[in-house]
């Protein structure tokens, strides 16, 4: 058994696990490895049908540091809600059970937090990683910015909205954060109400979070549906009238401006997906769109604009997707061409 200052943990890490037996066993060694020593990882199997939770009890038999908590399946949310309750870390870190760190990571990342004493959070970059190919893919924009700004870097998908590849001071993860249960980008939910509290948000040149692309994974199941991005725009909404003191209100019509645009750019470019330009949420995008024409240039690309502009029209729905196709194309190309 190895004894590593349990009583007083600095860093809570957080793992949610659900049929992942494949993939567990690498994560949780990436875990035990790391150089910095003083955590605890509470790993929350939710509910698997298959090895995942004798994989996570062999980890938490052979490391004192590792908390085995199983639970019935109610979802990634309920899953990390559950970690959160027994955190008692300064800090909190993300890990999913399919990536792992580089062994180095959390050392580099409470070593960032602690070095700006009075920052919030640090966000480090990541590698995208599948079978034939590793990309890393490092923060552009580094050094310090305050919440705001912060708020606009993750809506328009500037920061990557994931909860990994941060470190976050725990306090930030109270009882009044909202954990919505949706599909896809509940990540990018939590970072929404986290940057209405945070003060200082620190961005590090390294790169040490491996994401594992997957053909499985729920990113990959989980289809794009105008449905879906209704949804969503209500969770934004609702999350800026709960913090209605932290944003001006003209500017969290942006903000959602921006993130209802970036998710329904994403549903009108692909080529199965129906001509939705007459309902309420497109009419509200594309009446709101030109008052704010100026900033929105410096968030989207111009090839995205022009989509979004065409879909106005039902008759020009053919074109949205042929030069939507073409984009596509062009991008993967260009991916490959830098591996």
């Amino acid at each position: 058994m190895i004894s590593e200052e349990t009583s007083e943990p600095v860093v809570s890490i957080i793992v949610p696990v659900y049929n992942l037996e494949a993939y567990v066993d690498r994560c949780l060694e990436s875990v035990a490895g790391q150089t910095f020593g003083r955590f605890e990882a509470i790993v929350v199997d939710d509910g698997s049908c298959d090895g995942s939770w004798a994989a996570i009890q062999r980890h938490a038999a052979a490391d004192a540091r590792i908390v085995a908590v199983h639970k019935e399946n109610q979802g990634v949310a309920r899953a990390r809600e559950t970690a959160l309750a027994h955190a008692r870390g300064r800090y909190v870190c993300f890990l999913d059970g399919d990536d792992w760190w580089e062994p180095d990571m959390l050392e580099r990342m409470v070593a960032a937090i602690e070095e700006e004493g009075d920052c919030d959070m640090v966000c480090c970059g990541y590698t995208r990683v599948s079978r034939t190919y590793r990309t890393a893919v490092p923060e552009r924009n580094l050094g310090v910015m305050d919440g705001d700004v912060f708020l606009q870097s993750v809506v328009g998908h500037e920061i990557m909205p994931a909860l990994w590849s941060k470190i976050y001071r725990r306090e930030l993860f109270g009882e009044s954060l909202c954990h919505y249960p949706m599909p896809m980008g509940q990540d990018l939910l939590l970072n929404l109400q986290i940057g209405c509290r945070v003060a200082r948000v620190r961005t590090i040149d390294y790169v040490g979070y491996n994401y594992l692309q997957r053909a499985g994974s729920s990113i990959h199941r989980n289809k794009l549906t105008f449905d879906y991005c209704k949804k969503f725009a209500e969770c934004v909404d609702d999350i800026f009238a709960r913090n209605a003191g932290a944003v001006a209100p003209e500017r969290a019509e942006f903000l959602s401006l921006v993130s209802g645009l970036w998710w329904y750019v994403g549903y009108i470019s692909k080529s199965s997906n129906s001509w939705r330009g007459s309902d309420e949420l497109a009419k509200k995008l594309h009446e709101m769109a030109p008052r704010y024409r100026k900033a929105l240039r410096t968030i989207f690309s111009g090839k995205q604009l022009l989509l979004f502009r065409l879909d106005r029209w039902r008759a020009l729905r053919p074109a949205v997707i042929a030069l939507s196709t073409v984009f596509r194309w062009g991008e993967s190309i260009k991916r490959r061409l830098a591996r």
